[in-house]
């Protein structure tokens, strides 16, 4: 901002007289003008001015000296004050982020699970509780228990109050709330849910009518960028999904101590092109990992965007998704054992259904959805021999009755313990894919306990 200032003076038999006027351009947020009027002496008048700017020192002086001795009483206080107010508008930020968020195939789940009678519901990837507040509203009237699984304690604390709101209990004081008055038992597990077995045991929960698997990493955890998950902004390599901690009570099968860094600087590139080709699917899986081995031999990789350079363009013609999709997929899978923990928890899962209780799980990728393919077929005693190893499955061409009957043409075939409720994996509307792209390779799958 410039400022004008003109001076006017005349003589005066013992001094001076000035008039000093500031005045502000058009246009500028100070539209008020600014006149000091006074009058210079040649002696006495520079004793007082000096006189007044000791007395005006030795005040400041004197203030500053009591606010220090203020401040130093205070300094612990108001830092963890700050610290506390730093942590909780982070938590608020995002939960904010995530409140409004609406859950893949929500409609989908809601129609699985509205013929059941739910009395117990488990939601085995807790997330913000976007699907539990859901089916819990859905089935308010019968719901007696639920239990919700996450390795995230951010997840656990932002879900926890909205999935009491939806059945209007009051908020509970640590990871169980059980209502006096013969209503609803919540139970929030940190842990991994191929420790649901165990898990309920614990808690005194032997059967469940619905439990909800919705794989794949959320986008509580893509948002954030010192999660490590992300490839377009720069954080530490992590992508653990318990955020980066490790319990007791969140212990797994899977080490939760391996972390994105140890992947990509410690296993071998042989190793590295395998996830690479195996759980991302990439082409150029042996350029890639030759990259990232050179890449490290320099210094290691510490954070998302030194990898992303470390990896480069593939080459050929450029494709739609970013170059770095597959290989952050594959090293995050490997990271969590993401198939291992599939595998292990669905026979667990069938196990604690019911008879006629639902389990549905929702997938993201083929890898995946191989895996919860194969294991519904086992369990519906459908063959191994009638599933082609390429392509899509004969058994969706079937008619219901011979689908539901195919073991009884086969006696090596597994027992049959429950039956597939879709033959082909439901996929997203269009409608959903225009407001969430995430949900476009979004499948899910169903079976009912016998």
């Amino acid at each position: 901002m410039t400022t004008k200032t003109t001076t006017m003076q005349r003589g005066w038999s013992r001094g001076s007289y000035f008039l000093t006027k500031t005045t502000t351009p058009r246009g500028s947020h100070r539209r008020h003008h600014h006149e000091h009027v006074g009058f210079r002496f040649p002696h006495h008048a520079q004793r007082t001015q000096s006189n007044a700017s000791a007395f005006a020192a030795k005040k400041k002086t004197t203030t500053t000296n009591a606010t220090t001795s203020s401040s130093k009483n205070n300094d612990d206080d108001t830092n963890n004050k700050s610290d506390e107010r730093h942590e909780k508008k982070k938590r608020e930020n995002i939960e904010a982020a995530h409140h409004g968020h609406v859950s893949v195939l929500l409609s989908e789940v809601l129609d699985a699970f509205k013929p059941v009678k739910i009395q117990t519901h488990i939601d085995g990837t807790l997330g913000a509780g976007g699907h539990a507040t859901k089916v819990l509203e859905q089935h308010k009237e019968e719901v007696k228990t639920f239990v919700g699984f996450d390795v995230d304690e951010t997840a656990i604390e932002i879900a926890r109050p909205r999935v009491e709101r939806s059945l209007g209990v009051d908020d509970a004081s640590g990871g169980e709330k059980k209502s006096n008055d013969g209503g609803v038992a919540l139970h929030f597990v940190r842990n991994n849910f191929d420790q649901m077995r165990a898990a309920l045991r614990d808690i005194g929960v032997d059967g469940a009518d619905s439990i909800l698997l919705d794989l794949g990493v959320s986008s509580m955890h893509l948002d954030r960028a010192e999660r490590g998950f992300s490839f377009q902004n720069d954080g530490p390599l992590d992508m653990r999904m318990c955020g980066g901690t490790t319990s007791a009570s969140s212990s797994s099968s899977s080490s939760s101590s391996l972390t994105a860094f140890d992947v990509v600087n410690g296993w071998s590139e042989e190793d590295l092109g395998r996830i690479f080709r195996d759980y991302g699917g990439e082409r150029h899986w042996k350029l890639l990992a030759k990259r990232v081995c050179e890449r490290r031999m320099e210094k290691p990789i510490e954070t998302t965007l030194e990898l992303v350079k470390a990896l480069g363009n593939p080459p050929g013609k450029r494709e739609k998704i970013h170059p770095a999709t597959r290989a952050f997929q594959a090293v995050r899978i490997a990271t969590n054992d993401e198939l291992g923990v599939i595998e292990r928890v669905i026979p667990q899962a069938i196990e604690v259904l019911n008879p006629g209780g639902r389990l549905a799980i929702i997938t993201f990728h083929s890898l995946e959805d191989a895996i919860v393919k194969k294991q519904f077929r086992k369990f519906a005693g459908v063959p191994e021999s009638r599933e082609p190893t390429v392509g899509r499955s004969a058994m969706m061409f079937l008619p219901p009755e011979e689908f539901d009957d195919a073991s009884s043409s086969n006696p090596s075939s597994s027992p049959k313990i429950v039956k597939m409720i879709n033959r082909k994996p439901i996929g997203a509307s269009e409608e959903e894919i225009k407001v969430n792209a995430r949900s476009r390779s979004a499948k899910l799958r169903v079976v009912e306990k016998l």
